[in-house]
């Protein structure tokens, strides 16, 4: 039976959801100007999206007359998005969408003016597993087929990734390694080339998100081999998970909202109700639906321990599998 995906509220937040009221100190006056919601991406891509479809209901659930405004800063796979909400004035007039792994591998590839600890984190939003697809033709039926031909051919298989260091090259880097197994891995400017490549039969295989490849796999263009979900996906109930089958991974793409460290713990604590608050509305749900954002709220607690996991793991592949020089 497919895995419903839920939201989840902590306790704390389900207090914050009956008395979402203004705390003492700092607060009491926040917002006291326009809050900047930085997008460190492009317009029209999945955190653009995500960004704009928040910022309404999270001015409704702060109060206060609050106002937000979504600005993109683009540039250098999201570090200037990044940059601009580490370095911003901890007074939670400034907040980003940070996707991971991407704001967690940049610092181990090289020097920046940010890392882990430079955020606080409101609470995780959207969560896309990554997924193994291969054109509709391939002979590959089933992830065992891929894995067992692998093992007899290794680095025969080539894996098309829309970059590395991206969410689709630790995806693979974790695949294989649960696999046991050795491939080539194609990076490519962006996922819309790398999924070409493999339609095209210049890859053997891709990875990128079960939210992206759902339609294609509907349309009968593509064949899913398995996702790196907890558990089955909403958007693609049919297709098992890579632990169903036997391979112990888990990655996808995280998109969260943080504050700059350092933001008052009494305003992180309006913004975490507000966060908790907009993912129980149900005209935001109904929205996030049309507009296929797969919802996995985690709280401020917990999502904390769940990215500093992950960036564990990501410092772990880096010194092992180093993928710049």
């Amino acid at each position: 039976m497919p895995v419903k995906r839920r939201v989840v509220l902590s306790a704390t937040a389900l207090g914050m959801l009956a008395a979402p009221g203004i705390r003492p100190g700092s607060a009491q006056s926040w917002p006291s100007r326009p809050i900047e919601l930085i997008a460190p991406f492009g317009a029209g891509g999945g955190v653009d999206i995500l960004a704009r479809t928040l910022a309404p209901f999270l001015e409704r659930h702060i109060g206060n007359n609050a106002r937000i405004g979504v600005v993109n800063r683009a540039g250098a796979g999201g570090e200037v998005g990044f940059t601009t909400v580490a370095t911003a004035r901890p007074d939670g007039h400034t907040l980003g969408i940070v996707g991971a792994p991407a704001f967690l591998t940049i610092p181990h590839e090289r020097q920046t003016r940010f890392n882990f600890d430079s955020f606080d984190f409101v609470g995780n939003v959207e969560t896309d597993w990554m997924s193994i697809y291969v054109a509709s033709n391939s002979p590959f039926q089933t992830i065992q087929d891929f894995v067992d031909f692998a093992k007899a051919n290794p680095r025969r298989i080539t894996v098309g990734l829309s970059g590395m260091g991206t969410a689709t090259h630790i995806a693979t880097l974790l695949f294989v390694r649960a696999a046991g197994i050795e491939v080539t891995m194609v990076p490519f400017p962006g996922s819309a080339q790398s999924r070409a490549a493999m339609m095209g039969g210049h890859v053997n295989a891709n990875t990128f998100g079960v939210g992206d490849g759902a339609q294609l796999v509907r349309d009968g263009e593509i064949r899913i081999l398995g996702t790196m979900g907890i558990g089955r996906s909403d958007a693609l109930p049919e297709a098992p998970t890579m632990r169903e089958q036997g391979i112990d991974v888990v990655a996808g793409t995280d998109r969260g909202l943080a504050a700059p460290a350092g933001t008052p713990p009494e305003i992180m604590e309006r913004l975490s109700g507000a966060l908790a608050r907009t993912v129980a509305d149900p005209e935001f749900l109904a929205q996030a639906r049309m507009r296929g954002i797969l919802l996995n709220h985690m709280p401020r607690d917990e999502v904390r321990a769940y990215l500093a996991t992950k960036n564990e793991e990501i410092a772990d592949l880096w010194r092992t599998n180093p993928w710049r020089q």
